[in-house]
């Protein structure tokens, strides 16, 4: 089969407007290239496409069904121009997310669906890492963008950053464990039970007990703190839509007024040599409008 763009063109314009005259009037062609485009392509399929015994062509059954895939494939033509029409305007835009463990992706995927509609051909990678690997790979230009939680290391003249907000934390353990009974915790009590470290780093630990458990992801730390073997300090937020979503049945958030756990900051770091400058605008006002939202709102589901 040797059938052709403009072939295809023709045949849905025909279907779609009744006649090949206002086929033709509508694609701004004569009426006879019209028709030679059609009985070219049913040559090629090897099938008749219209009924053309009547005054005006009607489609056959060959015609009706191959109708809709015509037009699926003038819509994939139709991309692939506006695609490569991007890359050569320089529209088309590559962009890399990391996103450190702790920090909830839920804000970030909805700023990237914002993006995805006011720039069509967004694409690229997001990547949930440790804060370290995070750091580097915006310093290197890895990625263009992160976003991480607690201390940053000193900003490089590559990088800049933004506060979006803090979250707070709260200790989590099996509801039995005899930390989940007591009126109210304090390090002492911490220091008797073994604890779950998770995405542990030179600036981050606050390690109490002598038995620890060290993992990467905030999940599996929430989850062996529901089978007991250990507690674990988690954002305030995500504990609490655990508990509220019920997918950790056994999992406590154990009361600490005798604590003093502070806040960890969120930022948002991007790499200054990303050319989209645009882009990034659009992807931190979006984020950062969120994030104040929900501080307004008191919500720590983030």
């Amino acid at each position: 089969m040797n059938w052709t763009i403009e072939q295809l063109r023709a045949f849905v314009a025909a279907a779609e407007k009744g006649s090949f005259s206002a086929a033709a009037r509508s694609l701004g062609r004569a009426q006879s290239v019209v028709s030679t485009h059609i009985a070219m392509l049913e040559d090629s399929l090897g099938v008749e496409l219209f009924d053309r015994s009547s005054r005006s062509p009607v489609l056959t059954e060959a015609g009706r069904d191959l109708l809709p895939e015509a037009n699926a494939v003038l819509r994939q033509s139709h991309r692939f121009d506006s695609r490569a029409m991007a890359q050569f305007k320089g529209e088309a835009v590559k962009l890399n997310i990391s996103i450190g463990h702790s920090v909830s992706f839920q804000s970030i995927s909805e700023t990237i669906a914002a993006l995805s509609q006011r720039f069509p051909f967004l694409s690229g990678r997001v990547h949930i890492e440790s804060r370290d690997d995070v750091w580097s790979h915006v310093q290197e230009g890895v990625s263009q963008i992160g976003v991480v939680m607690g201390e940053l290391p000193e900003l490089k003249n590559s990088c800049e950053m933004l506060c979006l907000g803090q979250i707070r934390y709260c200790i989590v353990a099996s509801k039995r464990s005899p930390l989940a009974r007591m009126e109210s915790v304090s390090d002492q009590a911490l220091a008797q039970y073994p604890q779950i470290v998770f995405n542990r780093s030179r600036e981050q630990s606050r390690v109490l007990s002598s038995q620890c458990w060290e993992v990467n992801d905030v999940f599996m730390a929430m989850y062996w703190a529901s089978l007991d073997i250990g507690w674990t300090a988690v954002p305030l937020g995500l504990a609490q839509r655990i508990a509220q979503e019920g997918s950790m049945k056994d999992l406590a958030i154990v009361n600490m007024e005798l604590l003093d756990l502070t806040a960890a900051n969120i930022y948002l770091v991007w790499n200054v040599s990303f050319p989209r400058h645009d882009v990034l605008e659009a992807f931190r006002n979006d984020l950062k409008e969120r994030y104040r939202r929900m501080l307004a709102a008191g919500n720590n589901f983030f």
